[in-house]
């Protein structure tokens, strides 16, 4: 999986140093707010699962109604804690926590975009496509997780995968060269055969060559 990342970031920074000598190239970045669906069922949890998400990415503009779409994209984390051992589910997975557990997502995604104009100014958009992710998770304290303890404080990959997503937007179009825009994603993933969906509410920036 990291050399598969590795590569795809490799693929990211050749795409963008080309750029320039291509029509109907453009390069994007958003930012905003991610929420997960983290399926936390316990009383004396507490959850925080939202937090900050950005994108960076390359395109393609095909024609005006199609473009294809590459990029970096961080979820933020999740995070959990408690004042006293408490167990429930977390992320489809049996927990036993007396300290504070965080959970991340970053990955690599590639999708079509779908382009309507309204107008000169105003176009809307949908996405579809693949995120090939990773999650980590990080502890401080006691935990137990589906029967394996851990003590003090442990970093590791949690999960990975190949999972879809799904987008919809509206961009405003300065000239035709820059634009923003606003949007919402889902992202479907399938954490250790269990769902954890992370939505994303983002501003963004685009820049046409």
């Amino acid at each position: 999986m990291k050399k598969l990342l590795l590569a795809s970031s490799a693929g990211l920074a050749l795409a963008v140093s080309s750029l320039a000598q291509a029509d109907g190239y453009y390069v994007f970045g958003d930012y905003g707010r991610s929420d997960f669906d983290t399926g936390v069922s316990a009383a004396g949890i507490n959850t925080d699962d939202t937090d900050s998400a950005f994108s960076l990415g390359v395109g393609f503009q095909y024609n005006e109604y199609l473009a294809v779409e590459l990029g970096y994209l961080d979820l933020g984390e999740a995070s959990f804690s408690t004042n006293a051992p408490v167990s429930g589910t977390v992320g489809g997975s049996s927990v036993t926590l007396d300290g504070s557990l965080d959970l991340d997502a970053t990955g690599f995604f590639l999708g079509l975009r779908g382009n309507y104009a309204l107008n000169d100014a105003f176009t809307l958009f949908g996405r579809a496509g693949l995120l090939n992710w990773e999650s980590d998770l990080t502890l401080a304290g006691t935990a137990t997780i589906d029967g394996v303890a851990y003590t003090g404080s442990f970093s590791g990959e949690a999960a990975d995968g190949t999972d879809p997503y799904l987008g919809l937007g509206v961009e405003y179009n300065f000239n035709e060269n820059l634009s923003a825009k606003l949007q919402y994603n889902r992202y479907f993933l399938d954490f250790e055969g269990e769902d954890l969906d992370v939505d994303t509410f983002t501003a963004g920036l685009s820049y046409r060559f």
